[in-house]
């Protein structure tokens, strides 16, 4: 059990710097495609959100999340509230998505069956860019540039989730990832 604990703990330490990383980047790689400062056409750190509850389980892929995200805010210099909300938002839209697909489909996703991960990145998309623009709303309304950035931010994190959702499915056997999932749900 010790181990089990230790490596859970190091997976969502290394969860969240993964996170950081591909955050900074997508902001690198899709420099030409960024809309604003949080919004962009292409967000590949979408999936990572996703995937961080999909293989962590829903707390501990939750607290991996919202680590990266506080990493991402303390080194942008963001404000305390700013801070939290972002990392609560982040938390939020995966934890809620995987509700919606449970409600809608009846069951549990299969991280393995690459349309369950399309349906779940189609909700993910929408419930994150309304949990993101919800805390703005509160942190700082000057973020709203235009009535279509909401849109955008669903279509970049969709876009972004897409590909990282192709990408888990055709990895997910190979490096035993769906093992550790069924060990965890065994457990």
């Amino acid at each position: 059990m010790k181990r089990f604990k230790f490596e859970i703990v190091f997976l969502t330490l290394l969860g969240a710097a993964f996170y950081w990383l591909i955050h900074d980047f997508n902001d690198w790689v899709f420099k030409l495609s960024e809309f604003s400062a949080h919004v962009n056409w292409i967000y590949l750190p979408a999936f990572l959100r996703l995937a961080n509850v999909l293989v962590l389980g829903p707390l501990f892929g939750s607290v991996a999340t919202a680590l990266g995200v506080c990493l991402i805010c303390f080194f942008q210099g963001d404000p305390l509230l700013v801070l939290v909300l972002n990392s609560l938002a982040a938390a939020l839209g995966p934890l809620v998505s995987l509700y919606i697909f449970k409600i809608f489909k009846g069951r549990e996703v299969h991280i393995s069956v690459l349309s369950d991960l399309l349906l779940l990145v189609a909700i993910y998309s929408v419930m994150n860019a309304l949990a993101h623009h919800s805390a703005w709303a509160i942190v700082d309304p000057d973020q709203f540039l235009s009535v279509s950035q909401l849109p955008i931010m669903v279509v970049g994190d969709f876009t972004g989730a897409c590909l990282g959702a192709i990408l888990f499915s055709a990895l997910v056997h190979r490096l035993g990832i769906l093992n550790f999932v069924k060990q965890r749900v065994g457990e």
